[in-house]
Protein backbone atom coordinates (compact mmCIF):
# COMPACT_ATOMS: atom_id res chain seq x y z
CA UNK A 1 0.00 0.00 0.00
CA UNK A 2 1.15 3.48 -0.60
CA UNK A 3 0.09 6.97 0.32
CA UNK A 4 -2.80 7.51 2.69
CA UNK A 5 -2.53 4.06 4.26
CA UNK A 6 -2.10 3.13 7.90
CA UNK A 7 -0.73 -0.01 9.52
CA UNK A 8 -1.92 -2.09 12.44
CA UNK A 9 0.32 -4.84 13.80
CA UNK A 10 -1.05 -7.68 15.91
CA UNK A 11 0.26 -10.99 17.18
CA UNK A 12 -0.52 -12.89 13.99
CA UNK A 13 -1.24 -10.23 11.33
CA UNK A 14 0.08 -6.97 9.92
CA UNK A 15 -2.69 -5.00 8.26
CA UNK A 16 -2.26 -2.01 5.97
CA UNK A 17 -5.52 -0.26 5.19
CA UNK A 18 -6.90 2.79 3.48
CA UNK A 19 -10.45 4.03 2.88
CA UNK A 20 -12.12 2.97 -0.36
CA UNK A 21 -15.52 2.79 -2.02
CA UNK A 22 -15.82 -0.98 -1.57
CA UNK A 23 -14.05 -3.47 0.69
CA UNK A 24 -11.20 -5.38 -0.95
CA UNK A 25 -8.64 -7.79 0.44
CA UNK A 26 -5.05 -8.33 -0.64
CA UNK A 27 -2.78 -11.00 0.82
CA UNK A 28 0.96 -11.46 0.74
CA UNK A 29 2.68 -14.50 2.22
CA UNK A 30 6.25 -14.77 0.96
CA UNK A 31 8.39 -17.87 0.89
CA UNK A 32 10.12 -16.56 4.00
CA UNK A 33 6.89 -17.27 5.94
CA UNK A 34 6.97 -21.00 5.26
CA UNK A 35 6.15 -23.77 2.84
CA UNK A 36 3.44 -23.45 0.21
CA UNK A 37 1.06 -25.45 2.43
CA UNK A 38 1.54 -22.98 5.29
CA UNK A 39 1.18 -19.95 3.01
CA UNK A 40 -1.98 -21.29 1.39
CA UNK A 41 -3.50 -22.22 4.74
CA UNK A 42 -2.88 -18.70 6.02
CA UNK A 43 -4.50 -17.16 2.93
CA UNK A 44 -7.56 -19.44 3.22
CA UNK A 45 -8.03 -18.52 6.87
CA UNK A 46 -7.71 -14.78 6.27
CA UNK A 47 -10.12 -14.88 3.32
CA UNK A 48 -12.71 -16.66 5.45
CA UNK A 49 -12.21 -14.30 8.41
CA UNK A 50 -12.61 -11.33 6.04
CA UNK A 51 -15.76 -12.85 4.55
CA UNK A 52 -17.28 -13.31 8.02
CA UNK A 53 -16.40 -9.77 9.17
CA UNK A 54 -17.05 -7.93 5.90
CA UNK A 55 -20.53 -6.61 6.79
CA UNK A 56 -19.28 -5.05 10.02
CA UNK A 57 -16.30 -3.26 8.45
CA UNK A 58 -16.34 0.13 6.78
CA UNK A 59 -15.38 0.03 3.09
CA UNK A 60 -11.60 -0.13 2.83
CA UNK A 61 -8.72 -1.69 0.97
CA UNK A 62 -6.86 -4.16 3.17
CA UNK A 63 -3.44 -5.68 2.67
CA UNK A 64 -2.69 -8.50 5.11
CA UNK A 65 0.76 -9.97 5.80
CA UNK A 66 1.32 -12.90 8.20
CA UNK A 67 3.58 -12.95 11.20
CA UNK A 68 5.29 -16.18 12.26
CA UNK A 69 2.76 -16.81 15.03
CA UNK A 70 0.03 -17.16 12.39
CA UNK A 71 1.26 -20.69 11.67
CA UNK A 72 -0.29 -21.95 14.91
CA UNK A 73 -3.41 -19.74 14.70
CA UNK A 74 -6.88 -21.12 14.10
CA UNK A 75 -9.66 -19.41 12.15
CA UNK A 76 -11.24 -17.99 15.31
CA UNK A 77 -7.88 -16.49 16.37
CA UNK A 78 -7.39 -14.75 13.04
CA UNK A 79 -11.00 -13.56 12.89
CA UNK A 80 -10.82 -12.09 16.41
CA UNK A 81 -7.54 -10.34 15.66
CA UNK A 82 -8.80 -8.98 12.34
CA UNK A 83 -11.91 -7.54 14.01
CA UNK A 84 -9.88 -6.17 16.95
CA UNK A 85 -7.31 -4.44 14.79
CA UNK A 86 -9.91 -2.95 12.46
CA UNK A 87 -12.19 -1.80 15.28
CA UNK A 88 -9.59 0.94 15.87
CA UNK A 89 -10.34 2.46 12.44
Amino acid sequence: MQANSKRFVGKTLCIDYRPAKISRLGLTASGRYGSSCERNRFKRLVREAFRLARNELPPMDLHVVPRQRAKQAKLCDIEVELRRLLSEV
